[in-house]
């Protein structure tokens, strides 16, 4: 029999394998910076506060109330980080030593794309939450490929994720794809009780407005969830598919009954929310549909998810999954994958799993 002493005063091998465990995540922590706290900006502190792995250094909003208070205050975490929310977009592009930047501010390109090129050229890798950046190729080619560039000449990545555009609307259908020896069809459902979502969302699908004022809001691209037709292009890139045509239509849901919350009144007949349908054609067929369908309480809300091919494959999600608090998951989940992603502008399907290409 051997036996081994330990010399009194000797350390445990144990300590000093935590402490060099806890010096090697010291050099490993992400520095992150964070533009916007939004509902999905604020949850992203919240999730990330948890992991030891990173440090947030910067925050940026332009709302006056946040300003100058501390991000963990913002955040509702009831302590401070020692990081003050600034309204200056200056900090971020060269006032701060920043790895990845979490970007929230709003599901429109024309918006973030002006926030986002600085951000790029100054070196930093983002991941947003811009529903028209998951995959603009189709609907921005002119603005996808400006981005794409910005990231490759600063050997930085640009990754955009979301609920429902880049996730439950493609990524997610995809990934139950990769199951299937051949795919025919592919479609999405997504029932939404507006009721549960934050009075943020109601404007996006027109929520107290007029029929005439909803149709005319459509046609100018001011209600609607943004991007949608992106998912099915994304779907159909990712699937190796060439589409006919890509069609959408949006058309109101009528209140049935008056609604009352802190945040508005909405009479019996107005706009209680939407109907939003985006498809894909292949072969003069419809093969690839999105439909969403949002308003004030909306029964049996869901996710659904069907596949014709071989398997067949049909997929329920009861309740459905909540959109703010997904995206905030999904961003924080995809930052080890950006900090070691090649340079360009990417989409989920890069970084997510393969899928079958026919």
């Amino acid at each position: 029999m051997v036996r081994l002493a330990r010399r009194h005063g000797e350390p445990e091998a144990a300590a000093v394998s935590g402490k060099q465990e806890a010096r090697s995540t010291e050099r490993r922590r992400l520095r992150t910076a964070h533009y916007g706290l939004g509902e999905v900006g604020r949850q992203v502190v919240a999730l990330l506060v948890r992991r030891p792995d990173v440090q947030i250094v910067a925050a940026l909003d332009a709302d006056p109330l946040k300003v100058g208070r501390d991000i963990g205050e913002v955040a509702g975490l009831g302590y401070g980080l020692g990081v003050t929310v600034s309204c200056d977009p200056e900090l971020l592009v060269s006032g701060v030593n920043a790895d990845v930047v979490i970007h929230a501010t709003s599901p429109h390109l024309s918006v973030t794309s002006p926030q986002l090129l600085p951000l790029l050229a100054s070196g930093k890798s983002v991941i947003s939450a811009c529903d028209e950046l998951v995959y603009p190729w189709t609907s921005h080619p002119e603005m996808a490929s400006r981005l794409d560039a910005a990231a490759k000449e600063a050997g930085v990545a640009l990754l955009a994720v979301g609920a429902s555009t880049g996730f439950v609307a493609d990524s997610l259908p995809l990934f139950f794809a990769s199951a299937c020896a051949e795919v025919e069809a592919l479609s999405v459902t997504r029932v939404i009780d507006l009721a549960n979502e934050p009075s943020a969302v109601w404007a996006t699908a027109g929520v107290g407005m007029t029929l005439d004022a909803f149709r005319q809001a459509a046609d100018e691209g001011a209600v609607g969830l943004p991007a949608l037709l992106d998912s099915v292009a994304l779907m159909a890139a990712s699937l190796g598919w060439r589409l006919d045509k890509l069609e959408e239509t949006i058309e109101p849901i009528q209140a049935t009954r008056p609604w009352e919350t802190e945040a508005m009144i909405v009479a019996r007949g107005r706009v209680a929310g939407l109907r939003q349908v985006a498809c894909g054609h292949r072969n003069n067929t419809e093969t690839l549909s999105v439909d969403l369908i949002a308003f004030l309480g909306a029964p049996d809300p869901h996710d659904a998810i069907g596949i014709r091919g071989r398997p067949p494959i049909s997929a329920r999600i009861e309740g459905g999954i909540p959109s703010h608090l997904a995206s905030a998951a999904l961003m924080v989940h995809a930052l080890p994958a950006l900090a070691t992603a090649p340079p360009g502008l990417l989409s989920v399907t890069d970084l997510l799993g393969t899928y079958p290409r026919q």
